[in-house]
Formats: structure tokens, sequence, C-alpha cells
């Protein structure tokens, strides 16, 4: 393995730096949104450097694992660990369709601190460490489980390090509808039934199963624990087909009755899920966001208490066991052990979610991606408010066009986070 390499030496060949760091550990990003909100042209764009303009709905979960190396220099930067300055002035002064999450942010201003108190300790008898290897010549700034950075050469100015390639699986999902999404399934199992299981509900053809959970705990799915990072996807485009009347009419009686403009909050499972929005007919993938936020944050809720539930009654049933080897001709034992099972039964309280970065416990990061901001029917208004849904959130946005717009740095920022993420976990278990 690479990293096994990279560890036994400091020296580095132009095939070690061509491979992977995490080829045993790739980077899982699941994309979930509405119909043509742009998923699978994501993909497509960051696999292949393509997409198709023509609109094939995906129908079943699509893994695609591929090698992403970041291409522009922006992109370098953002997965950059020594360096804040440049990557925050970019996206602040050029990049109106980038907003970070708290998690980059308080990363990049405690890079910017050490920086600042390493130039005012530096002894200047001190030569600098000379990490150039005699046989790649290359200068390795920094590596972490996922990838490493360098440069070919030293410069007193700031040039964007080159990254090794990043294993990243990227999973493309059906156009999400809540009336077939269930948030968790404790087991996934893809089976079919015999004539003497269904007796006469055989009789009749059978209909395909569509439903389609967000989180798995075992079994043979995609969408299990494992995942590292989410997209919700919505287009800028308020729909492909012209809004309803009905909908039409809605907002000219709500438009009408009051200020002139029609304000609502847009349909979850929760009010204090999203801020108050203006509403814009027809933004069919943009409403989806509040649902598919409530219904991931349900599952991962329903995931870590199967997981804790499972772990307490796996340590019930071996202290039962050891308790009964020693006293097998006590019945009390057994009376106990199957009364705790039927209070792990009982119990339905679900654990809330962490919100702490830190803790192995939350959920995985979530990036809001505005796709074809560059399209002659974009709604600016859309825009702005996947931007106060994620400032609301506290997550990160990112408005990209297939074209040639963020990309590369749509994917940089999650990986930046995730990896960050990772090193906040890290630190609170020591």
């Amino acid at each position: 393995m690479s990293s096994t390499l990279l560890n036994r030496s400091s020296s580095f060949s132009q095939s070690d730096l061509n491979r992977p760091y995490n080829d045993d550990n790739p980077i899982r990003i699941a994309l979930l949104g509405g119909p043509k909100s742009g998923k699978t042209s994501i993909i497509s764009k960051l696999s292949l450097n393509n997409f198709r303009d023509t609109y094939y709905p995906t129908h079943q979960i699509q893994p695609i694992l591929f090698q992403f190396t970041p291409s522009t220099d922006l992109a370098k930067s953002i997965l950059d660990e020594n360096e804040a300055e440049y990557t925050l002035q970019e996206i602040t002064t050029h990049r109106n369709n980038i907003s970070i999450g708290p998690v980059i942010y308080d990363a990049y201003h405690k890079t910017i601190q050490n920086k600042h108190i390493k130039t005012v300790s530096t002894n200047p008898n001190r030569k600098p460490k000379d990490n150039l290897s005699s046989s790649s010549k290359v200068i390795i700034n920094s590596k972490n489980p996922y990838y490493l950075s360098y440069n070919t050469n030293k410069s007193t100015t700031y040039i964007p390090p080159n990254i090794t390639p990043i294993l990243v699986e990227l999973i493309d999902t059906p156009p999400f509808d809540p009336q077939l999404v269930v948030p968790f399934l404790e087991a996934s199992l893809y089976i079919k039934l015999d004539k003497e299981i269904l007796h006469n509900l055989a009789n009749e053809p059978r209909k395909p199963v569509s439903t389609n959970p967000l989180l798995v705990a075992s079994g043979a799915s995609e969408l299990n624990g494992n995942i590292d990072g989410y997209y919700f996807v919505y287009s800028a485009v308020p729909s492909h087909d012209p809004p309803s009347y009905e909908e039409i009419t809605s907002t000219n009686s709500n438009s009408s009755g009051g200020s002139g403009n029609s304000i609502r909050s847009v349909p979850s499972h929760h009010d204090s899920e999203i801020p108050v929005l203006e509403e814009l007919p027809g933004d069919k993938t943009f409403n989806l966001l509040s649902i598919m936020k409530g219904a991931l944050d349900e599952a991962w809720r329903e995931y870590y208490t199967f997981k804790r539930r499972w772990n307490q009654g796996k340590e019930q049933d071996i202290f039962s066991i050891k308790t009964a080897l020693k006293n097998l001709w006590q019945d009390k034992n057994l009376t106990e052990m199957e009364t705790m099972r039927k209070e792990l039964r009982k119990d339905i309280k679900l654990i809330d979610n962490s919100k702490d970065p830190s803790d192995p416990e939350c959920p995985p990061p979530i990036w809001i991606i505005c796709t074809h901001i560059n399209s002659p029917f974009a709604s600016p208004k859309l825009i702005e408010n996947g931007q106060k849904i994620a400032k609301f959130w506290k997550c990160g946005f990112v408005g990209i066009d297939n074209t040639n717009d963020n990309i590369d740095e749509a994917l940089a920022l999650i990986i930046r986070e995730i990896m960050e993420r990772k090193k906040l976990q890290k630190g609170k278990k020591r």
C-alpha cells in the first residue's frame, strides 16, 4: 500500500505521488436531491470531466469510485493545511457563490494564528527545516489520512501546493421523493419470497419495491453508517416545467393580502429547521431541502440509538453468560437477562444528534449545492435562499455550473471539512 511506503521513508518517487494516499480508505459522499437537480451531472463532471445535456433519471443507487486530483489553484489552496489567507481572500472577494461553514472557518482562523505566532517567535539564527528529498526533489508541506500536499520548488510568494490523488466514492441516488423514502432501516435485505411464504399474495403479479432508505445499519446498501458527507443538491432554475395554475393563484392571493411578497416557510418536519423565506412558484427541488434535512436527522438519530442499544445488549449478554456459567443451577440469571432484553425493546426514545463536530457521534457534514447558476433561467432569489438556509443550518454552500464554475472547489471543500472533523474527533478521543 502507498500509505505504508510513505510512512517508512521520507523519500518519495513520482510514482508514489501519483497514487492515492487513502487507497484503503476512500472518502464516501452521498448526493441527495430532487429530479433534474443535477446530481448525476456533478458526478460525471468530477469523475469523467464531462456530462450529458440530456436528462436521464437515476432509478437506483449508483456508487462511482474515482481518483480526484484538484486542478484549480483555489481547490488546491482549500486543501492546503498550512495556508489560509489566500483561500479566504479568494472566496470572500471573488467567489460570491461560496460560503464556508464554522468547521473550516475555525480551522483557517487557527492556521492564521499559528502562522503569526511562528513568525514572531522564529529564531533568526535557526536554519529552516529542509524537507527536500534528494531522490524526488519535492517539498512535503503536510500529510493527513487522505492526501499529501507538496511543492516542487521553493518560492518567496505563495504558490498553491500540488495534491496527491484522493480516492473518492460519490454515491448517486434516485430523485428524492418524501412518499417513498424511509429514513432508517436496521438491515437491508434484498430477497424474493417464495410462494410457500406468500401464499395467496403470490396469486397477483409482484409489484417492485420502491422504498428507499436513507441510512442502513447493516446489509447490502451503499448508504450505510460509513458515509463521510452529504451533498444536498437543488437547481437555481425554479422548474423546467411552467408553474401550475394552483401555484400561481396561491402566490398571487398571498401577495395581494399583505406586503406584496409571499413569505412562508418551506415544508419541513419541524418549523425551526429553516428561516422564513420568500415563496417562488415552481421551486420544487429547493422545497425538498428542508424535508431531506429532517429525514436525514431522523435517520442518524435512529442509527446512533440502534448502535448504542445493540452495544448495551451485547455487553449485557456477555456478562449474563459469564454469570450463568458460574451459577448454572440458578434460573434467576436467565430471567434477569430476558427482562433486560424486553426493557431495551420497549425503550423507544431516540438519542438526540450531537451538534459538536468533535464528537464521534456527530452526523456527517452537509453541503448545499446549487446547480445551473449560469443558466439564463436561473433565479437569483433561489441562490440567495440557499445561502440563507446554509447559514441557518451552519453548513457550507456552493453555487456551481458544470461548464466551469466551482466544481473542483465544491469537492475540495467537503473533503477539507471531513478531514478537519476527523482531526477534532481524534483530539477529543485522547
